[in-house]
């Protein structure tokens, strides 16, 4: 399937990161549309000049037929895709580089490496696309790392199938290591398609977003993964972990349900059966706009509590808007679709748009029916359009990285009742933290997922920041801290569906009910007894907490 390798800094493939004239387009828009003063342009350390230490470990015979310890590999399974990650591979720090990377071919050649890595004491940690951004996709900095004789990465790209489909219950078994364009390619030929889209879906793979309790674009009822998981399989150091499977039952607590968002501390995820659909035949969308935030999630509250289930349904304020280069749009806007592969979805969107302007939005350009089933293709100058090219995921959201700006963002869910006042808080203390440790900078809104009971917003901020890699990372944890520090004092989750990791598990700690991070442990304990499996991640392992 896809063989081109993971750029090893920033978003996209190698060979994709900005530079030259989209570089420089890239400093101009920030300096002149944004306000940043004049930017530095930096160049990455040169691969060769990179710090990467010598392994402690060598490849044993066993493994030897898929694992390696050559330096490049190692390079590529160092970092996931979180900020400071970015910046120190940027820069050229790999130290905390994987010893070793397998990459099994077969569910035997998984089960042989952690069986080896159990005896071995080997920490390991399982990628997919190895683009998770809260610091839980490579492996164990500092004290954690000394407690293990190595550590290794098991990279499951290799078990990239579509198994078998079931066109009647409309469900495919799909292994682990497919990802989104590739198991998405298989299914076509059925007339299927797995209708999951996180924004890093072209370098990111089905046991990935199993593992991490994956959140796609759908804005409402399909929001997560597991909304399309039917059964799951795992390989654990204890053995096979695998849920029957069934449209759904009442047996007790949910076994797929453990294995989703486990984030590689039990297991590795190999396969799975995944409600699969038709590709929409109808699609409908509008751009709606309202004058304030208050006033937009009013709108959509109205939209989620009719009973409409848009596809779409995206707050984006006007600071957001500016910051993908759409200055253009002076008010808050609202992106409404609606699609289905069996009837026309006018209807819905229609009254969508009744009830947001009974509360002031405005649809000047009116809704747009394209497909075909309507008999026609999507018109590309709307500011739907607009829109979603400048939010698709490309090299150009890594220009922060040579440029010396930081970016992060903070997402939770919180009640509609709550939304008001959470929402000033967040953006009190966000930009009192940028301005802080960036002099300025600015901070964004957005809904990305929505629900009859509250949204998920999710806040951006980006600033001119220190050209010292140490010191921008410092700057970088400081206004994620202070975002996080207030979701916390409202009673509110750390993480909608960026996971856990290690970056946030100091916040989740204080979300989950008294002796739970205990149970997770005992869990572990009894499918991970040697605690090799992503140590770190979630909570402590239990032998070396």
């Amino acid at each position: 399937m896809s063989a081109k390798a993971r750029s090893r800094w920033g978003w996209g493939f190698e060979g994709e990161m900005p530079a030259g004239e989209t570089l420089r387009e890239q400093k101009a828009f920030m300096e002149e549309e944004l306000g940043f003063p004049e930017l530095p342009v930096l160049e990455p350390v040169p691969v060769e000049e990179a710090t990467v230490p010598e392994p402690t470990v060598g490849v044993p015979d066993r493994l030897a037929d898929f694992c390696t310890a050559d330096r490049g590999p190692r390079m590529r399974h160092t970092y996931g895709m979180a900020e400071p990650e970015n910046i120190r591979a940027f820069h050229g720090d790999f130290s905390p580089a994987p010893d070793l990377v397998a990459r099994p071919r077969t569910e035997d050649e998984v089960a042989e490496t952690l069986a080896w890595a159990s005896e071995a004491n080997v920490a390991v940690t399982p990628v997919t696309g190895g683009t998770g951004v809260v610091g839980g996709s490579g492996p164990p900095e500092g004290e954690l790392r000394a407690a293990y004789d190595g550590t290794l990465a098991l990279n499951l790209r290799e078990l990239d199938r579509v198994l078998e489909v079931d066109e009647d219950s409309r469900a495919a078994r799909i292994q682990g290591g497919a990802l989104g364009p590739d198991l998405n390619d298989q299914l076509s030929e059925h007339d299927l398609h797995l209708r999951h889209y996180p924004q890093s879906y072209p370098l990111s793979g089905l046991g990935g977003w199993i593992a991490t309790r994956s959140g796609g674009h759908y804005a409402t009822r399909y929001t997560h993964i597991d909304e399309l998981v039917e059964s799951v399989r795992m390989v654990a150091p204890a053995g096979v972990f695998e849920t029957q499977r069934l449209p759904a039952h009442g047996a007790g607590p949910d076994a797929d349900r453990l294995v989703c968002g486990s984030e590689g501390t039990l297991g590795v995820v190999t396969e799975a059966w995944m409600q699969v659909q038709p590709r929409p035949t109808y699609r409908s969308d509008a751009a709606v706009y309202f004058d304030g935030v208050p006033e937009a999630a009013e709108g959509i509250r109205r939209v989620v509590q009719a009973g409409l289930a848009p596809a779409n349904c995206r707050l984006h304020d006007r600071v957001e808007t500016s910051m993908y280069g759409l200055s253009d749009i002076e008010r808050e806007l609202v992106v409404l679709g609606f699609e289905s592969a069996d009837h026309p979805t006018d209807g819905d969107l229609d009254r969508a748009l009744e009830l947001c302007a009974e509360v002031g939005g405005e649809c000047p350009d009116g809704p747009d029916h394209y497909g075909p089933g309507f008999g026609s293709e999507r018109p590309e100058d709307s500011d739907v359009a607009r829109w979603g090219a400048a939010f698709q995921m490309s090299g150009a959201p890594s220009a922060n990285i040579p440029l010396a700006v930081v970016r992060g963002t903070v997402e939770t869910a919180v009640t509609w009742d709550a939304f008001p006042d959470f929402h000033d808080a967040m953006l009190e203390s966000m930009t009192a933290a940028v301005e802080e440790e960036c002099g300025m900078g600015h901070v964004s809104t957005r809904f990305t997922h929505v629900y009859p009971d509250g949204p998920a917003p999710y806040y951006t901020f980006m600033a001119p920041a220190d050209r010292d890699p140490d010191r921008r990372i410092e700057q970088w944890r400081a206004v994620k801290r202070a975002g996080l520090d207030t979701v916390m004092e409202y009673d509110l989750t750390p993480t909608h569906h960026h996971a856990v990791g290690r970056d946030h598990k100091e916040w989740y700690a204080q979300q989950i009910p008294d002796n739970y991070g205990e149970t997770l442990q005992a869990v572990k304990g009894v499918l991970d007894p040697a605690d090799v499996m992503n140590p770190g991640v979630l909570v402590d392992p239990p032998g070396h907490s």
